[in-house]
């Protein structure tokens, strides 16, 4: 089927949305979300105690972000579907490294952040968001909501899971390793056969405007309140916005709080009287609302500007995670696994939401290129300084409420991380339109 008879069957940002969906899904959040469980066995039969528990996950998480501009750069010089379909080779060739290579603490940590995480970096959510901010204008928030909760679902089915692969393998923790492996190879094989770069290619518009007769970015009429930049903006005046700053520096809450809790959610709970299989539900039940967080943005998040709910949604997890220091009940296993996963999911959703409406599909690679290694950074420190401090102090409490505190800050701070004007030549209009 050539590329005309393609478009001629319909929108195809729609399908291509649930290719990307199920690429995460396969290859990403097991990986991430998993070690959460995989971590803790493989940790407990190597002997690593909290410190280089948080720094197995760091090391992880740091190589999964770090590298996003030369993501960025990947997915503007060789695509979209090469990079994802490299990048889930990686994290396949890692998992398989983790199964016969890695003996000791300084083993597995090397593994997770070479192949395995800068693989992630590559085949993670940046290319799929890039993909989705170039087929979607009117519908972006819904068009991202949608792929990024493949990320939640991925994760609440992957605690539970992996830690039954894990039970059934007598314990061995190897087992998850393997499974992981064989969803990559998989993800890598759906990109290489169905990832297509823009509706350009495929003889279309964005939000399907040659097939349908909507109207394509450039004709939207103004019907709603929510900012959507129709401007191509440079990566230098990106950084002259005061809005850009703002949001990076949300990042110190919610993101690396969230990262914190993945790496040490089952040790807090357990150190908290929880048994095992308990712990893992609860954190099971925090990436199953996330889905709740997320699917909120993708009703609203066309309708309402994106700073409001994400002040609303870094509240929402501030609150989760003061709670989780004190889950001492077993009821209370849940309130705030459910504040905690929808404020992430919310979290996460807006910002990269805000970033395409504010800069524009174009930019967009370049913007998350780099503005995600400062997000990486903390999210990568936070889980050993979380370890560190538990390991001196026996707690978790402190590192808890110092995220909660600093969401509340960064709440009344994205209030004010208003759309930024773009500075047009002397006799041109810079032209923003808002969203239908």
């Amino acid at each position: 089927m050539g590329e005309s008879d393609v478009a001629k069957d319909g929108f195809y940002g729609w399908k291509l949305l649930w290719i990307l969906w199920a690429i995460i899904f396969l290859n990403f959040a097991f990986p991430t979300f998993g070690m959460s469980v995989v971590n803790t066995d493989m940790a407990q039969a190597m002997h690593f105690n909290h410190k280089e528990l948080g720094l197995a996950y760091s090391a992880f998480s740091l190589m999964a972000g770090l590298p996003a501009p030369l993501v960025a750069m990947s997915i503007n010089k060789v695509g979209i579907r090469f990079t994802i379909a490299v990048g889930a080779l990686m994290v396949a060739c890692g998992a398989f490294l983790m199964v016969f290579t890695a003996h000791s603490p300084l083993q597995a940590i090397l593994v997770l952040a070479l192949p395995v995480g800068f693989g992630a970096a590559m085949c993670g959510t940046l290319a799929p968001q890039v993909s989705m901010a170039r087929w979607f204008h009117r519908k972006r928030a819904l068009a991202l909501a949608t792929v990024l909760s493949a990320s939640g679902t991925g994760g609440c089915i992957a605690v539970p899971l992996l830690n039954h692969i894990i039970a059934r393998a007598g314990g061995n923790w190897r087992a998850a390793w393997v499974f992981m492996g064989s969803t990559s190879v998989i993800a890598a094989l759906v990109s290489t056969l169905f990832v297509k770069e823009s509706p350009e290619q495929m003889g279309q518009q964005p939000d399907g405007g040659a097939g349908d007769g909507s109207a394509t970015a450039g004709e939207i009429k103004p019907r709603s309140s929510v900012f959507k930049t129709t401007e191509d903006w440079t990566l230098g005046e990106v950084f002259r916005t005061p809005s850009v700053y703002i949001l990076i520096l949300t990042y110190l809450g919610f993101f690396a709080g969230f990262f914190i809790y993945v790496a040490h959610g089952i040790a807090n709970l357990e150190g908290l009287g929880h048994s095992p299989a308990a712990a893992a539900q609860s954190i099971a039940l925090v990436l199953f609302s996330a889905l709740l967080g997320q699917f909120t943005v993708a009703a609203l998040g066309d309708h309402i500007e994106m700073r409001f709910l994400f002040a609303v949604a870094v509240c929402f997890f501030g609150a989760g995670i003061w709670m989780a220091a004190r889950a001492v009940s077993p009821m209370s296993l849940y309130p705030y696994a459910v504040l905690m996963g929808s404020g992430f999911g919310a979290s996460f959703t807006c910002m990269m939401a805000m970033l395409g409406n504010y800069y524009g599909p174009k930019a967009y690679p370049l913007v998350l290129g780099f503005t995600m290694p400062f997000g990486t950074i903390v999210g990568a420190i936070g889980p050993v300084v979380a370890g560190s401090l538990y390991d001196k102090y026996g707690s978790y409490t402190a590192v808890f409420s110092g995220v909660a505190v600093i969401c509340l800050a960064t709440g009344v701070m994205l209030l004010f991380a208003k759309p930024p004007v773009k500075h047009a030549p002397r006799g041109k209009v810079a032209a923003a339109a808002p969203a239908t």
